[in-house]
């Protein structure tokens, strides 16, 4: 008879049962197998082995193989289980240590595996842990992610800040003031410290008050530092939570690039040497909807630029100056003809019958005199009724409607400039055009 590799030996019900663990030698070149064969029509049989340990007595099981090798840790002592554990692993280590092969030391893993299975508790037997429920923390709402405003639409954005908006007047706090007071502009604070206090050097004893809008927000930590402009120019806003207080936090929440803000506080010049405003308090003048375009790449595309004119000046200073000089033109114009006599008077937009010019007219329709009407294309002929009714110099500095091709050059609505005067011809017209032009 063949004797087996390794034994396990246990109780159960006062008997002793031994289950062997037949394996296979390929030093020795024998194999050991054991079958268990079950038949419903004849008695259960199976073939069993009693291996023998030293120092015990040993005969046959009481329970068939595959009934010892699924006894259950309760019937097992434990004690002398994690004795051959300790024994058999102690025999492994010796057996590394000696060199032995991976394929000679995988019966003796599997004889290892095998008692520690002999105590480890089943999956049935095993406590359930119940899962804890995350509890919900009290008046703490979960933070959602924040999604840059370079991937938000321009509905989105709008929502967002009109949430702004609700959240200021849930605080008391009013979007949109109806006065503010500035002291100075920015040019004038530019021009006042001009080649005044060093980098780092405030003036204590300023107390000044400016109001524009937020071009430029940067945020870092407890400082800010904001881009202000006015009408008249550019100037910086340095905001610092140990001057403002709590003010500081909601300046961070509830302002953004395009806001309208007013503040007060003191003139500095920062490390950097820039002037700016060391902010004493803040107040939100007008809540902006709506973002500014983009800062690097402003507002290029010219038929945008005509239509949407109110971006235009805000992004691009130096359309503002197109503006004030055509205003500082036209004013010249009406007080040096003022000076000469003239009189300005205003004429009909709306005429029964085009004329004083050839071009093609806007046409429109009176409803209550149920009369055709179009709209002007010179203001020549009511201004030669003004001289045949009396007047001896007249002129008029007004809008004219031609409906014609379109530039940006060429708009069919634009401003013309007509006087007529009595007793004078062509040259007293040159010496007069002459004098306008020149300014003298």
């Amino acid at each position: 008879m063949l004797g087996p590799i390794g034994n396990i030996t246990f109780r159960r019900t006062g008997a002793t049962a031994v289950m062997a663990l037949l394996l296979v030698s390929r030093a020795a070149g024998f194999a050991l197998s054991s079958r268990v064969v079950a038949s419903r029509s004849a008695a259960f049989a199976a073939v069993r082995y009693s291996v023998p340990h030293p120092g015990k007595s040993c005969r046959r099981g009481t329970s068939p193989l595959w009934m010892s090798s699924t006894a259950s840790s309760a019937d097992v002592d434990v004690a002398v289980v994690e004795a051959q554990i300790k024994e058999k692993g102690d025999e492994i280590r010796k057996l590394k240590e000696d060199g032995i092969s991976k394929e000679d030391l995988g019966p003796h893993i599997a004889e290892l595996l095998a008692l520690k299975a002999k105590i480890a508790p089943s999956e049935e037997a095993k406590p359930k842990k119940e899962k804890k429920k995350p509890q919900k923390k009290k008046g703490k709402q979960p933070q959602k992610k924040k999604v840059a405003e370079s991937e938000m639409s321009e509905s989105e954005l709008r929502q967002v800040r009109l949430g702004k908006v609700e959240t200021m007047k849930e605080a008391g706090v009013e979007p949109y003031e109806y006065t503010y007071q500035p002291t100075h502009n920015a040019a004038e604070l530019q021009a006042l410290y001009e080649g005044k206090l060093e980098g780092g050097e405030e003036d204590e004893g300023s107390d000044v008050a400016v109001a524009g809008r937020i071009m430029l927000r940067r945020v870092f930590g407890k400082l800010a530092f904001l881009t202000l402009q006015d009408e008249s120019g550019s100037i910086q806003l340095q905001m610092d939570k140990g001057r403002l207080g709590d003010a500081f936090k909601d300046m961070k929440a509830w302002t953004d690039a395009g806001d309208i803000v007013g503040v007060r506080g003191t003139v500095r010049r920062t490390d950097k040497g820039e002037l700016s405003v060391y902010a004493k308090e803040w107040t939100m003048l007008t809540k902006s909807a709506l973002p500014l375009p983009d800062k690097f790449h402003g507002l290029t595309d010219i038929s945008k630029r005509y239509r949407s004119r109110h971006l235009d000046l805000i992004v691009n200073p130096d359309v503002r100056d197109t503006f004030r000089k055509r205003a500082v033109i036209t004013s010249s114009l009406r007080r040096q003809l003022d000076e000469l006599g003239f009189l300005e008077i205003e004429t009909p937009v709306l005429h029964t019958q085009p004329g004083g010019a050839e071009a093609k007219p806007f046409e429109t329709y009176h409803n209550s005199m149920d009369m055709d009407l179009t709209l002007r294309i010179a203001t020549e002929l009511h201004l030669k009724r003004l001289i045949v009714g009396g007047f001896h110099r007249v002129y008029e500095v007004g809008r004219i409607f031609r409906n014609e091709g379109i530039s940006t050059r060429h708009n069919p609505e634009f401003t013309s400039v007509e006087l007529y005067q009595a007793y004078a011809d062509y040259n007293d017209m040159m010496d007069l055009t002459e004098k306008l032009i020149c300014g003298e």
